[in-house]
């Protein structure tokens, strides 16, 4: 057998366009003829070189043409060996589909067990791309269809199906938390259309949000992945038509409260439906978090503050309540606050403008994002730090007069006519601006501590810093320097600015979550503690640098200012407490923030409440009856085995 009947075979020869069998006496006669005429072409030689016989030629020719024949084949085979796999998985790719078999999302609970966050069922539709028909007017015609059946639109949906720089295999979510019947009605019809999936999917819920909104801060919501969000989020699973927490808990513990997604894999008919089950990866389901939140502090905190609110025509302020030992939040109240049931699984852009456009706010999380002057609740730690600097001792005394006057200006106590002999612990008690502005700046012999000085014990006592907490936007307040106001306002420090530094005045600036934590230091003898949410999570506690001895004297003029002081609405609870009340000026032409930060039982602290009412004026007044009402609670249920 010749190498062209091996190769072409006398069968295969004749199958081909090509009808002229190399080795007859006609291709002979044809090849002749064609040499004759390439030989002469307007009667000069086209070729030149050695003469051959017309059968040698041919013959030479042949052996060329068996040769590369041969090359031919054997580059054929070993590409063909290489390529047969490539193609059979991409054949096999063609032929199965996988869809998401998803993971039931770990349940959110209080600290007694209570769920604040769950799953419900739902139907989601999806497509892929690919496996819609190939013609347009099948193609339309399935679109169509599919149109009518969920009460789309034809062009949004054809939009879905060509969403750029979606993956023809990739599925595109089409049709969210959809009603039963219309699911019923879908999934008869499924088999006529090709690339669609109806899907069961847990959908996120929020049972206690109704009634307590704050809880919308503190949990967060579960949404639809965004682009930008998928583009990072690829390599660890995720997926255009996946969900992920936004913000708050099932933001932070995404990864604990996810799950794993399991695969199911159908084989595919030419027509892009889903036939038979060829393997089934089974879901992983996601991890319960337990909180360190109270439900029922964070209820009645919500109540007595939106009460309160309400009774003054306003609408914004915070409650933080946590325990000084370990820094357990027990109840973090934001108002206003909003349904977090309205973003699972996607806001209507008529829901979320109106929250987003509401000039107070709802979406803000005052209590961990707000930043706020201190006012006077500072003062026990600048009290603190002139003990710690030695700028006086637990029995130096100034005489208040009513303020301080400094070349044209003049600093004012809040009381008129001033409140004469006072040591640090009457000065804590009753708000004594006086004794604050001379050991922070000094006045005439006496010697102040100084802008760096105070700056450094702020820093130490967590001011100008994030808490740590766990959760999403916290802002870490500001504590202004010397260096800083040189270089940016490009102006000089004065002593007046040391002087509001010291009362928490000035550029000062805190979070409602800043004040509980140091609040906290002074209640546990002077350690930081890290405020957090999750219940299992490891919250070490740092020094501030304060001796014992010293922040003592601070807890004892917190008691005092319960007793005596500006704090005596709280000295009716049955349960011993101490406190700090605030008045912060922030804008020459609006109210004052009220303020007012507590810790109890005084003997051994488990509990601190600080509060904030936005433009409520004074602290004593509108702060002081809010907390009140939490620690009232909380000594309630204290008392009551959980």
């Amino acid at each position: 057998m010749s190498l062209i009947d091996r190769f072409f075979p006398p069968a295969e020869r004749l199958r081909s366009p090509l009808r002229v069998q190399l080795d007859s006496p006609a291709s002979i006669q044809h090849e002749q003829l064609y040499e004759e005429q390439q030989m002469h072409v307007e009667g000069r030689p086209l070729f030149v070189g050695f003469g051959f016989s017309k059968g040698a030629f041919f013959r030479a020719g042949m052996g060329v043409v068996c040769l590369l024949l041969i090359l031919v084949g054997r580059a054929a085979w070993m590409q063909g060996s290489v390529e047969a796999k490539t193609y059979q998985a991409m054949a096999e790719q063609n032929r199965l589909r996988m869809v998401p078999v998803w993971p039931r999302r770990g349940v959110i609970r209080d600290r007694r067990g209570v769920v604040l966050a769950e799953n419900a069922p739902r139907f989601q539709v999806t497509l892929v791309p690919r496996d819609l028909p190939l013609a347009r007017d099948d193609r339309d015609g399935v679109i169509s269809e599919a149109s009518r059946l969920l009460g789309l639109g034809f062009t949004e949906l054809e939009t879905m199906a060509a969403v750029t720089g979606t993956r023809m295999d990739e599925p595109v979510l089409v049709a969210d938390a959809l009603p039963y019947e219309a699911s019923l009605a879908l999934a008869v019809r499924l088999p006529e259309l090709p690339g669609f999936t109806l899907e069961a999917r847990p959908k996120r819920s929020y049972p206690q949000s109704k009634e307590v909104q704050s809880l919308a801060h503190i949990l967060g919501y579960v949404g639809k992945i965004s682009e930008s969000e998928l583009a990072t989020r690829r390599s660890q699973g995720y997926r255009r038509v996946d969900e992920l927490g936004k913000t708050g808990i099932e933001r932070t513990q995404e990864t604990t409260l996810r799950g794993q997604v399991g695969v199911r894999t159908y084989e595919v008919d030419a027509r892009g439906r889903l036939k038979d089950i060829v393997r089934e990866e089974a879901p992983v389901d996601g991890q319960d978090v337990t909180l360190t939140l109270d439900l029922r502090l964070q209820r009645a905190a919500e109540a007595s503050l939106s009460a309160s609110l309400k009774a003054l025509s306003l609408s914004r302020g915070a409650v933080v309540a946590m325990d000084p030992r370990n820094g357990e939040i027990l109840a973090l109240v934001s108002l206003p606050a909003y349904d977090n049931n309205a973003f699972s699984g996607g806001v209507s852009s008529t829901v979320y403008r109106a929250l987003a456009n509401d000039e107070h706010q709802p979406l803000f999380a005052r209590a961990v994002a707000g930043a706020y002057p201190s006012g006077s609740t500072v003062k026990i730690v600048v009290s603190v730090a002139a003990l710690m600097e030695r700028v006086i001792t637990e029995k130096t005394t100034v005489l208040s007069t009513g303020g301080l006057r400094l070349g044209q200006w003049f600093f004012p106590d809040w009381k008129a006519g001033g409140h004469g002999t006072t040591d640090v612990r009457k000065a804590i008690a009753m708000s004594v601006n006086t004794f604050y502005y001379m050991i922070g700046g000094g006045y005439q012999s006496f010697q102040g501590m100084g802008p760096e000085a105070l700056a450094r014990w702020m820093q130490a006592f967590g001011l100008g810093a994030k808490t740590g907490i766990d959760l999403t936007g916290e802002s870490a307040g500001f504590v202004p320097t010397r260096s800083w106001k040189e270089t940016q306002r490009k102006q000089p420090w004065y002593v007046g600015d040391t002087y509001n530094l010291s009362i928490g005045q000035g550029d000062l600036l805190v979070t409602p979550l800043q004040v509980a934590r140091y609040t906290a230091a002074i209640a546990n003898g002077g350690d930081l503690v890290t405020p957090h949410l999750r219940q299992d999570t490891d919250a070490p506690r740092t020094p501030t640098g304060a001796t014992a001895e010293f922040v003592r004297v601070a807890q004892e003029g917190m008691r005092d200012a319960v007793t005596t002081g500006s704090a005596r609405g709280l000295s009716v609870l049955s349960v011993s407490s101490g406190g700090k009340t605030g008045t912060a000026q922030w804008n020459s032409n609006r109210n004052t923030h009220a303020w007012f930060t507590a810790f109890a039982p005084y003997e051994a602290p488990e509990i601190v409440v600080t509060v904030l009412v936005e433009e409520g004026g004074e602290g004593s007044s509108v702060a002081v009856p809010i907390a009140r009402e939490v620690l009232r609670a909380w000594a309630q249920w204290r008392s009551i085995p959980e």
